[in-house]
């Protein structure tokens, strides 16, 4: 709907290369859509256009609308060519995600985004190609996507693009969130520094607090079409409580902190974990209760030892706790040699000084892992967490 005046500077005369852009100036205005119309609001936009000077068109417009800012500029040749400018953008994710989402991306059509998207930039173009830098940030971000099982809220991001025609971005770009979810895992603090190329992001470092310790993530390169990857995380400090139903059942609680290694994998099901040794620091020691049925040591032992260490019947109820002095959690989803899955080695005593009973043990799993933990019983073939095991 044109609601404007328009006012021609000259007549338009017939050449041999005629012009794609003839010489105009004044004002037009006028309403659009991005989507179905009565899902997704009217845009009002305006234009003004200059030609000032011989060869050169120069345009001023804007779009606004619910939730929705657009303002820049362009000073362009006959042919359409030259340079522009969006000097501020702003756009209320929360809204216009809801509403666009069902007909370009279906697939996460029940997610939830929420923040404010801004974006400034300028360039060029020329020879339909669309080249400049651009800055787009975010601020209090937040992801709920239920079907991927992905909860990510205070999200801030700043990414600088220096080259729109190359889709490259400065080398070292900051992703964080204040807090989140992924599947059955809560997330605390994350921090993801990266860098996109094209098709390409390369993940520099990774940092997410989680398990009360923190998982670091070290450099990996992924396709934006297929993100996936392959690779070897490092854990700190991990609270074995908040690990308890990722482990085997054998510890029915834990007071404690590991260190180790994982190895994760994503693809399209979501991310699998493989091959991981968890172990306590040196010096450090652990408390345990373990989840075994009666009988589990005594009945291994000659009845003069369980005799004169006690300590053996009440830690195998889990009457006492273990103080252990070693703890390995070691993880081989697919079988080691001996077809065990998983198994923890633990050495201490009892955490009572009246009672002594050394135990130096190890505790095998065979079988799929997923039938044995919780991860498995809780959510079954619905969970985006998985270990390597199974296909």
């Amino acid at each position: 709907m044109l609601v404007g005046v328009l006012a021609l500077a000259c007549p338009l005369t017939a050449a041999s290369n005629p012009w794609k852009l003839p010489p105009l100036d004044g004002d037009l205005a006028g309403e659009i859509l991005l989507g179905p119309a009565g899902v997704v609001p009217e845009l009002k936009w305006a234009i003004t256009l200059q030609a000032a000077r011989p060869r050169e068109r120069a345009i001023a417009f804007t779009v606004e609308g619910p939730g929705f800012k657009v303002r820049g500029d362009a000073v362009l040749d006959p042919r359409g060519e030259g340079a522009w400018r969006i000097a501020e953008a702003e756009i209320a994710l929360g809204e216009w995600f809801s509403w666009i989402a069902p007909h370009v991306a279906p697939e996460f059509a029940a997610a939830a985004v929420g923040g404010t998207l801004r974006l400034s930039g300028a360039g060029t173009w020329q020879g339909g190609v669309l080249g400049g830098r651009a800055t787009v940030s975010l601020r209090e971000g937040k992801v709920d996507d239920v079907a991927h099982k992905v909860l990510l809220e205070g999200i801030s991001v700043d990414v600088e693009i220096s080259d729109l025609a190359a889709r490259r971005t400065e080398p070292a770009q900051v992703f964080t969130w204040r807090s989140g979810r992924y599947d059955v895992i809560a997330l605390g603090v994350g921090r993801i520094e990266f860098a996109l190329e094209g098709d390409q992001v390369r993940v520099n470092e990774a940092a997410i607090d989680v398990f009360g310790g923190e998982l670091t993530v070290p450099s990996l390169v992924m396709s934006t079409k297929r993100p996936e990857f392959a690779v070897i995380a490092r854990m700190n400090g991990v609270a074995v409580d908040q690990m308890l139903f990722l482990l085997p059942p054998i510890l029915a609680e834990a007071k404690g902190r590991l260190d180790g290694d994982v190895n994760l994998r994503r693809d399209a099901t979501g991310i699998q974990i493989g091959n991981g040794r968890l172990s306590l620091r040196q010096g450090e020691t652990a408390d345990l209760r373990l989840a075994v049925k009666p009988g589990w040591l005594s009945t291994s032992l000659p009845p003069d030892i369980v005799k004169y260490f006690p300590g053996f019947k009440k830690m195998e109820t889990g009457e006492i706790p273990i103080r252990a002095r070693v703890l390995d959690v070691t993880l081989t989803p697919q079988g080691d040699a001996e077809g065990r899955t998983a198994w923890v080695h633990l050495a201490g005593g009892p955490n009572d000084p009246e009672l002594t009973a050394p135990i130096d043990a190890n505790v095998n799993v065979r079988g799929p892992l997923e039938e044995l933990v919780k991860i498995g019983a809780d959510l079954g073939t619905n969970s985006r967490l998985r270990f390597r095991g199974r296909d």
